[in-house]
């Protein structure tokens, strides 16, 4: 739902709806406009609300990239790994490698697209097209701090309450 993934909508509406009453109350003098002005902010505010307290698949797939992002900079291995499904060998194995070569000191998402959460699989799928800058260095010493960007796309699929991945695939692998 459109509404409780971001209310800038329904803000930018009340805000035309709220400019038009004002005019018009303005003009007219008469109070019924007032208590109409009251309705759209009491209806906004209601909007608002709700999109904050309602937590849609979407937004829990975003915070399971968060937290992935905020272990790799951790470098937390095995917080990453858990956000790994347990049947996904090769990305727990690429992971693993990736936090044995490198010490992260920033990661960042740049660019986040989530795609459609699919929830006529079972269990649930959602796709995500990342674009990450990561900052660190190497664990042999080779390079004492470097910068690299990726893009890559990944699959979560919802596993005991959790959004887990299950698929990723690099766009410009940096191995």
């Amino acid at each position: 739902m459109v509404l409780f993934e971001n209310p800038m909508g329904l803000i930018f509406v009340g805000i035309a709806i709220e400019a038009i009453l004002g005019v018009i109350l303005y003009m007219t003098g008469r109070g019924i406009y007032l208590i109409a002005m009251i309705g759209v902010l009491l209806v906004v505010f209601v909007g608002v609300g709700l999109e904050w307290v309602i937590v849609t698949e979407r937004e829990r797939v975003e915070a399971s990239i968060e937290e992935i992002r905020a272990a790799m900079e951790a470098n937390d291995v095995e917080r990453v790994i858990e956000s790994i499904s347990p049947s996904n060998r090769k990305t727990r194995s690429d992971a693993r490698w990736a936090m044995g070569e490198v010490t992260f000191s920033r990661v960042k998402i740049t660019d986040r697209e989530i795609g459609k959460i699919n929830e006529l699989t079972s269990p649930p799928t959602a796709t995500a097209r990342l674009t990450i800058l990561v900052s660190g260095k190497d664990r042999q010493g080779l390079l004492t701090h470097t910068t690299y960007a990726a893009k890559l796309d990944v699959t979560f699929q919802l596993e005991n309450d959790r959004w887990v991945v299950i698929e990723h695939k690099w766009h410009n692998d940096p191995r």
